[in-house]
């Protein structure tokens, strides 16, 4: 799956829309709440190194599961802060099947709509 692909993937959400708080080479997939002037934040994109990145949201567990399971590729966020490391991970995108890839965007954009209520 490409970067363009799994974006699309995120912006076909019901609620998704692109935000680039950080600058125009950092990208970020947010929803809205319907109830609340508030959004969230459930995918991001950026190049490190020349690789497109995908950085995401689970749980604790699973963030500690998929990088046990997967440590050459799934990392802990790489820009995140301390209290968020724990549920945000990072990836090259080139790296993850494709299965994975929007296993982990609907597992971020659940996250995120809970999040919301």
């Amino acid at each position: 799956m490409s970067t363009k692909e799994l974006l699309q993937y995120c912006l076909a959400k019901q609620g998704a829309y692109i935000d680039c708080p950080f600058g125009n080479d950092y990208t970020v997939i947010k929803i809205k709440s319907t109830e609340k002037d508030k959004s969230r934040i459930f995918a991001e994109f950026y190049t490190l190194d020349g690789k497109d990145i995908f950085t995401f949201s689970t749980d604790a567990d699973t963030a500690l599961a998929l990088r046990m399971e997967y440590p050459d590729s799934i990392t802990r966020g790489w820009h995140c802060p301390p209290a968020q490391a724990k549920y945000k991970s990072t990836l090259v995108i080139a790296d993850i099947a494709d299965e994975l890839l929007t296993y982990l965007a609907d597992t971020s954009y659940l996250r995120a709509l809970e999040k919301l209520k």
